[in-house]
């Protein structure tokens, strides 16, 4: 076996075994089933009429696809768990925008920054979990 054989081998075996990000989700198009990828490897989705099937399915192949996506001369991204997030993220926008987000953030009485958390946070769920949160704690002191 060559060196250059090995090599791969030992990249597919290192990428194979790296926490990508999994998901799984229920299509209702044509029948159910499921969709089963990793949000690093866009590329890579396998189906299956269970999410236990799809996930299988996702695994079975996982080896193939890194080798030939290797073979291509293309580079495999890192996991999203491994990365390193600092906090901080610039944002450029319409000036139009830029106003009307400075209007809210003084109707609020909190910085822009602090308003620009709150709309993100309320775009992804983050809100919804903190009030959550708070209130469990709010009815355990009041108790």
């Amino acid at each position: 076996m060559s060196r250059e054989v090995k090599d791969l081998q030992k990249q597919v075996e290192f990428y194979t075994n790296l926490p990508y990000t999994i998901t799984v989700e229920r299509r209702d198009d044509q029948g159910t089933y499921y969709v089963a990828r990793y949000i690093e490897l866009p590329d890579l989705l396998m189906t299956g009429d269970t999410p236990e099937e799809a996930l299988a399915e996702l695994e079975s192949v996982k080896p193939e696809w890194i080798e030939t996506h290797l073979e291509l001369g293309n580079k495999m991204p890192p996991p999203l768990k491994g990365r390193r997030y600092s906090g901080e993220y610039r944002l450029r926008m319409q000036p139009s925008l830029h106003e009307a987000a400075v209007l809210m953030a003084e109707m609020e009485g909190v910085s822009l920054n602090q308003y620009t958390v709150m709309a993100l946070s309320r775009a992804v769920g983050q809100d919804e979990v903190r009030r959550t949160k708070h209130r469990k704690i709010k009815s355990i002191k009041t108790s």
